[in-house]
C-alpha cells in the first residue's frame, strides 16, 4: 500500500512541479537522504528528497474496528488496522542553488494546499486498496528536526514534513499491486 500510494503521488507532484516551474527534469525523488553506511543516498543534487519518517498506528479508530478488550488484553478480531504515516520533503540543492531549493520547496507546498486528499476519483493510479490519503501539513520544533537529522546521520537541508492521515491495511486485501517506478527519480 505505501509502496503504491508514495510513488503515485509523488509522480503527480513531479507533473506539477515540471508544470509550475517549466522544466523537463524530475525534481522528486523518493529515497533515504543517507545510505545505512553514511554515504549521501542521493546520486545528483537540486532535487526535492521525499522520505518516510514514520508509520503510526492510528489508535482513536480502534475501539471500532475489531480490536476489543477481555480478560485482561486486547483481542484482535482480524480487523482493520489503520496508520499515519509521516513523510518528509527535502530541499537537496547544491549551496549557490538555496533559492531554488526554497523555490522547490514551496512548489510542494502549493501542490499540497491545492491538492490535500488523494483517492481513487482525482488519483487513477491508487490501488483499490486505498480509499483516501489526506495530507496535512506538521510543523516540527527545532529539537524535532535535530533528532530526525541527527538519527539520519544528514546535515540540516530545508524541509517540509507532512502526516498523511489515513491508511487502512484489512486483513482482508493482503495482495496487493507494485506500481511501475519509471518518471519518479528512482533507478
Amino acid at each position: 500500500m505505501i509502496h503504491n500510494l508514495l510513488p503515485v503521488v509523488g509522480a503527480e507532484l513531479n507533473d506539477y512541479l515540471k508544470t509550475k516551474f517549466d522544466i523537463s527534469e524530475d525534481r522528486l525523488v523518493l529515497s533515504n537522504l543517507i545510505n545505512q553506511d553514511g554515504t549521501v543516498a542521493v546520486d545528483e543534487s537540486n532535487k526535492v528528497v521525499c522520505s518516510l519518517l514514520n508509520i503510526q498506528e492510528e489508535t482513536t479508530l480502534k475501539a471500532t474496528s475489531g480490536t476489543y478488550y477481555s480478560g485482561g488484553s486486547y483481542l484482535s478480531g482480524g480487523a482493520n488496522l489503520h496508520v499515519n504515516l509521516t513523510v518528509m520533503f527535502s530541499a537537496y540543492f547544491s549551496g549557490k542553488n538555496y533559492i531554488e531549493a526554497l523555490k522547490f520547496l514551496s512548489g510542494v507546498i502549493y501542490f499540497f494546499q491545492s491538492k490535500p486528499v488523494f483517492d481513487s476519483s482525482n488519483t487513477p493510479g491508487l490501488t483499490s486498496n486505498i480509499d483516501k490519503a489526506c495530507f496535512d501539513l506538521i510543523t516540527l520544533s527545532y529539537d524535532e528536526l535535530n533528532s530526525i537529522f541527527s538519527m539520519m546521520g544528514a546535515k540540516y537541508m530545508p524541509t517540509v514534513v507532512y502526516r498523511i492521515r489515513m491508511l487502512t491495511f484489512s486483513s482482508d486485501q493482503v495482495m496487493d499491486t507494485v506500481p511501475s517506478l519509471s518518471g519518479i527519480g528512482i533507478n
